[in-house]
């Protein structure tokens, strides 16, 4: 009986003894109830929190209107995938879960996997795209311009048809959509025997994974390149200036004379146009250190916390590439060169669907919150959210302090 249980559990067999390609039958879910349950709350807790979390991004986005009007168009673009995502797909597999089958039919089953397969295809694509402008941006091309907000329109927008039109191919009898795991999500069947259909699934592979995530690396790997080598040629300048010793203006000169009471003479004109920063290094520093030396000192500072910044940013930006999407790739390269292993079963093969519908929350607190200018953006809308609450339902006009 134990044993007939795990079974059950990891979706090896189904309940009434027919077992499809996946270890179960089209429609019921083999799964044990207190982990169709816990698999559902969790992926209806992350539905929540992508859908605000992104809903807030694009409502910050078109009124505030942060950062450049390139990234806003990229990122906006992909917190509307994310959206789509948490707002289509997600439900149908949460109710599925909870009610103990796929309730949606053999045709809501195709629309679930079609949805979620075109947003997270334009998703990769977006994030590949995002490191692409930043690397033109920073490292200006000869034979490649930096994008202007016209251009990350189009661009954009040929991502979200091309990425239509390619995921869609299982309608016309390319591959076809089929459940995963224990059946509460779908996908294209990746263990497929047809050479034109395997072609299919593994043009997805790379296209929807291996590139966008090497472009990444790549774009985020010249840009810290750079930014060193910024910071080493300014250093080879700011640093021996820095280490240049106080002048103690009181020490007596060799007349016998106090040279405090000696008017300092200067040629240089007031820093006062740089900041308080740079006078505050001039007056920490020898005399002879000028403004521009000065300046140059303060650029070096703001440039060494740019990069610390930049490192952590970019860690975490592949940390949760990987996080999302690579299991899922892992356990979907395993079934289409292993048909008859374990992964293609069960939850095995559901865990790492489930997973990967994450990025729908990761996306914005990265991408957007880790931002200073998007963040305040934000707080702003959050603001005007809790004011029209307390105006709406508790007849106060008063502003609330944030």
């Amino acid at each position: 009986e134990y044993k007939s249980y795990l079974r059950r559990m990891i979706g090896m067999t189904s309940e009434t003894g027919n077992t499809s390609h996946y270890g179960y039958i089209a429609d019921n879910i083999t799964a044990p109830m207190p982990i169709l349950y816990t698999l559902s709350s969790l992926l209806f807790l992350n539905m929540i929190l992508s859908i605000i979390g992104n809903l807030f991004v694009l409502v910050a986005f078109t009124r505030e209107k942060p950062l450049g009007d390139p990234l806003r168009i990229i990122l906006g673009n992909l917190a509307a995938s994310n959206i789509i995502i948490a707002v289509i797909g997600e439900p149908m597999v949460c109710i599925s879960g909870f009610s103990g089958k796929w309730v949606f039919g053999d045709m809501g089953r195709k629309f679930e996997a079609y949805v979620v397969t075109t947003c997270g295809l334009v998703a990769m694509s977006l994030l590949a795209f995002v490191s692409v402008e930043r690397l033109l941006r920073i490292i200006p091309s000869s034979c490649l311009k930096s994008i202007d907000k016209t251009r990350a329109a189009r661009i954009c927008s040929v991502i979200w048809v091309y990425n239509a039109i390619y995921a869609a191919l299982p309608f016309f009898g390319i591959a076809t959509w089929t459940s995963e795991g224990i059946g509460i999500s779908n996908s294209i069947s990746w263990d497929t025997n047809n050479p034109l259909d395997l072609a299919y699934v593994m043009a997805m592979m790379v296209t929807g994974y291996f590139l966008p995530l090497t472009t990444v690396v790549y774009c985020y790997h010249r840009i810290l390149s750079f930014v060193r080598k910024a910071v080493d040629q300014i250093q080879t300048v700011a640093v021996p200036l820095e280490e240049q010793p106080k002048t103690d203006v009181t020490k007596v000169s060799a007349t016998g004379a106090d040279s405090s009471s000696v008017p300092a003479k200067s040629e240089d004109k007031s820093a006062s146009d740089i900041g308080g920063e740079v006078s505050l290094i001039r007056s920490n520093r020898a005399p002879q250190i000028s403004q521009a030396e000065a300046a140059m000192i303060f650029t070096s500072r703001k440039i060494k916390a740019a990069e610390r910044k930049m490192i952590h940013i970019i860690a975490v930006m592949i940390l949760t590439f990987f996080i999302s999407w690579t299991p899922y790739t892992i356990v979907n390269l395993l079934v289409t060169f292993n048909k008859s292993g374990k992964f293609s079963k069960g939850l095995y093969a559901t865990a790492p669907a489930l997973f990967a519908k994450t990025s729908t929350f990761w996306s914005p607190l990265v991408y957007c919150f880790m931002d200073g200018e998007i963040r305040l953006a934000v707080l702003r809308v959050w603001g005007d959210v809790k004011r029209w609450i307390r105006i709406t339902y508790f007849g106060g006009g008063q502003r609330i302090v944030t």
